[in-house]
């Protein structure tokens, strides 16, 4: 970016606001974007994601600058757990995904 309307496109990815909408829709049956962004507001994605402190026990990783709260695994804690979708809570799934693309498009 060099300035207003002065930009260069250099990258993309295909993750994004279709990708939240598409997955949010099969994940949490919302009927809307609007409504699976205001389900993601009211969630808690440490329910569904792997944070650094699950992994180093509630401790920052601090010598390579992680603290504890950096989400490690988006979905992570599906994998390890016994439970199924349905055991998840809509709005949690849905602040993971949320975190999980804005995450992908900030990098």
């Amino acid at each position: 970016v060099e300035g207003d309307g002065k930009f260069e496109r250099v990258s993309g990815t295909s993750i994004g606001g279709g990708t939240f909408w598409g997955l949010g829709k099969l994940l949490t049956k919302c009927k809307s974007f609007d409504e699976l962004l205001e389900l993601s507001y009211q969630g808690n994605n440490r329910a569904v994601d792997m944070l650094v402190g699950d992994i180093y026990g509630g401790m920052d990783y601090a010598k390579i600058g992680l603290s504890s709260t950096a989400i490690a695994s988006s979905f992570g804690k599906a994998m390890s757990d016994s439970k199924e979708r349905e055991d998840y809570k809509p709005e949690d799934i849905a602040r993971s995904l949320l975190r999980m693309i804005s995450n992908n498009i900030g990098q």
